[in-house]
């Protein structure tokens, strides 16, 4: 009866592909270290992506303006360009010019008065609507980008994550901004891009598979893609080189077994798609609102005033530091009860890691002079 039941099994309840979510210890061990960080910078709104500029001064997307932030604790804020749309991902080029990519508005090529050179709205017959990474090709001039989606805006990314879509690609968008090409696609929400040192290959960020992978640049064949960390502990976001080699992650938000649950559960997401409001959807977050109709707010319900940083993730902030290998050495966090979260970019520049946090409207800055680069 037993080996009838086994030859059955396989057929009735068809095998799912399952991660465990990695466990918060060693490298990932909870800490306090993103709310001990003093916050730098003007008040802003959305903090998304931050880069260093040709000349030194700090650069940070913030809804649809583009700033430099300069003098002490970054407090001096100039207007690069104010553009129409929110900006979703920046990188200055070494010729002085920018490139930015725009909500729902494709990618922008900036010169140094912010004024726009060229655009690019579409690749393939497809609107380039979710524009998350931008890196320079330090061999040829032009710029490698990655879109998250095909399918919706940047700000809807928790669509595309509940509808369980790979509509992904990364780009290269030639230096006088003429045609475009496709590297890679159907890719699972690529979210940060590096080259690597040498400029002969790419690592790239893959938010729903929670991966970490490199694409060789020029080669044509499957070996072009190669996985470097393939089960992160949450959805990874950009990626930036660190002094002395490495790498620095940002995490915006965290997995939970019960978000895991509903990702495979096709007919309840479906429902909760259409019935629900997406603020109360069982989903990640940027920024919890603490309301009480909250899934997962009952796991962290304060009690004698302190609500329990141990609790089930809504959001989170986490960074980590890689080492030359890819390997996670360290890691700074905002648990439940902190006020760091939903970290899109963490970024070294004048000797201090700038983080941003988009879900709380921040930048930290930890000075990495006696740390060893570890922060």
């Amino acid at each position: 009866m037993a080996g009838a039941l086994d030859m059955v099994r396989p057929l009735r309840f068809a095998p799912r592909r399952q991660r465990a979510i990695p466990t918060l210890d060693g490298a990932y061990l909870p800490n306090d270290r993103l709310d001990a960080l003093p916050i730098v910078g003007p008040d802003l709104v959305c903090p998304d992506d931050v880069a260093v500029g040709t000349d030194g001064t700090l650069l940070v997307s913030t809804q649809n303006r583009l700033l430099r932030l300069s003098g002490p604790e970054l407090r001096d804020q100039a207007v690069v360009a104010a553009v129409d749309r929110p900006i979703t991902a920046l990188a200055p080029l070494a010729d002085g010019r920018l490139a930015i990519g725009l909500n729902g508005g494709g990618l922008r090529l900036l010169r140094s008065d912010g004024t726009v050179e060229a655009a690019l709205a579409q690749l393939g017959g497809a609107s380039l609507r979710c524009v998350t990474a931008i890196v320079e090709d330090p061999a040829r001039g032009g710029v490698f980008f990655a879109v998250g989606t095909l399918r919706h805006d940047a700000e809807d990314w928790v669509w595309d994550l509940m509808e369980r879509n790979s509509a992904g690609l990364l780009g290269y968008w030639p230096p006088d901004g003429g045609r475009a090409e496709v590297l890679l696609d159907g890719l699972p929400y690529p979210n940060g891009l590096e080259v690597e040192a040498g400029g002969e290959s790419l690592l790239f960020t893959q938010g729903w598979t929670h991966s970490l992978m490199r694409y060789r640049i020029g080669a044509k064949s499957s070996a072009a893609v190669e996985t470097v960390i393939d089960n992160l502990p949450g959805y990874p976001a950009r990626i930036a080189p660190a002094a002395g080699g490495g790498h620095w992650l940002a995490i915006f938000a965290m997995r939970t077994q019960l978000i895991e649950l509903v990702l495979r559960e096709t007919r309840f997401r479906q429902e909760m798609m259409r019935a629900v409001d997406p603020e109360l959807w069982v989903r990640p977050s940027l920024r919890a609102t603490g309301s009480h109709l909250e899934p997962l707010q009952g796991g962290g319900i304060k009690k004698l005033g302190i609500r329990k940083p141990w609790a089930p993730p809504r959001s989170y902030g986490l960074v980590v530091r890689l080492d030359a290998e890819a390997e996670p050495v360290f890691s700074m966090h905002s648990r439940v009860d902190g006020h760091c979260h939903g970290v899109t970019a963490a970024r070294e520049a004048g000797g201090r890691l700038i983080v941003v946090s988009k879900g709380d409207g921040r930048l930290c800055a930890c000075d990495l002079d006696n740390t060893g680069g570890r922060a």
